[in-house]
């Protein structure tokens, strides 16, 4: 009789904190949110740390098989240097901001693709069939954004500023390149030179492409100021930091992302 009481309170016990397997999952669930937010955290606090750069590859290995949300356009390349000065070459410089800003997207987890990330290039040395095959790239890709990276250039040589490139009868480009602005702004690095319409002087490549179009002037390589900060590896990061920003203030307000 003991024997069979015993083995009744067994059954009672694991009826009432036995196996639950919807608890289970629940826990598990939990602990892999927390760990994610721990990692995530480490990330963004220690970027430099071998766990954060573990965190990005993967990131990046990932958003590289999704669909793009944005195609990022550094101007120019191979053939064509853009601007000069001193040896500086535009190309150069804009793929260096180019890929700093892909970086800060991806590790936002939003999917980018790039009309080129090097200096090696697939299309003609024709500027008309070179722009038109970067709309290609672009618009192939079934992106919401397309932002062309770019330098600015006088023949004065006493430019200095950041500006950014629109089609103003274009609400959604328009908001676009204010929300870059507006996190632009928060370094005061150099003159706010605003928005400027499209319709005083056309732009091919945002012509063709089929998605939200903006070129960014990243600033002049004849200025001093702008020159120091595009080739200083951390303040350029910090500026790409920024236009990836507005670039992800305007997929939320889109409502593609998160």
């Amino acid at each position: 009789m003991a024997d069979k009481n015993k083995r009744a309170t067994r059954r009672e016990k694991r009826k009432k904190y036995g196996y639950n397997p919807v608890r289970l999952l629940l826990l598990v669930v939990i602990e892999l949110s927390i760990l994610l937010g721990l990692l995530i955290f480490i990330s963004i606090k220690y970027p430099d740390n071998a766990i954060s750069k573990a965190i990005v590859e993967i990131a990046s290995e990932y958003t590289e098989t999704q669909t793009p949300l944005v195609v990022l356009d550094p101007g120019h390349g191979g053939y064509d240097v853009g601007s000069e000065y001193m040896g500086i070459y535009e190309k150069d410089v804009v793929l260096a901001l180019a890929l700093d800003i892909g970086d800060s997207l991806q590790k936002m987890s939003i999917p980018v693709t790039y009309t080129r990330n090097s200096d090696v290039v697939s299309w003609p040395e024709d500027e008309v069939k070179d722009l038109s095959e970067r709309a290609v790239i672009a618009n192939r890709s079934k992106a919401k954004l397309f932002v062309s990276i770019h330098t600015n250039a006088t023949e004065t040589k006493t430019g200095y500023g950041f500006e950014i490139w629109a089609n103003g009868k274009d609400a959604q480009a328009m908001q676009l390149s204010n929300l870059i602005l507006n996190q632009v702004n928060v370094l005061e690095y150099t003159e706010n030179r605003g928005i400027k319409d499209v319709a005083t002087s056309p732009i091919q490549v945002l012509e063709e492409t089929n998605m939200t179009s903006v070129l960014v002037e990243a600033g002049f390589l004849e200025s001093e100021n702008d020159r120091s900060y595009l080739l200083d590896d951390v303040k350029r990061k910090v500026l790409a930091d920024q236009i990836a920003k507005g670039i992800r203030d305007m997929l939320v307000e889109m409502k593609v992302y998160p």
